[in-house]
């Protein structure tokens, strides 16, 4: 998947941009200092880390104060109502 992030982002013309950094890694234990990212994001990796509590707690030690955590998450949906949504 970061194979195709980076080609997505080289595509639109970002492929030199050095804010972003390709990191493959084990989410319970960044290699990271603390309070060192603006911002965090994690696709489908709630469900795919042994323990959420760890991944939860890293994503907080490496955020600034004020950064961001964006976490993609897709499920199916069973209420009527919400399926809609």
């Amino acid at each position: 998947m970061l194979n195709v992030g980076k080609k997505r982002a080289i595509e639109r013309g970002l492929g030199e941009d050095p804010s972003l950094v390709w990191v493959e890694g084990n989410a319970e234990a960044l290699n990271f200092k603390d309070d060192s990212m603006d911002g965090y994001t994690i696709a489908f990796g709630i469900r795919n880390v042994t323990h959420i509590d760890k991944a939860l707690a890293e994503a907080y030690r490496v955020l600034k104060r004020g950064g961001r955590f964006l976490c993609l998450e897709l499920s199916h949906v069973d209420m009527p109502i919400f399926k809609e949504l």
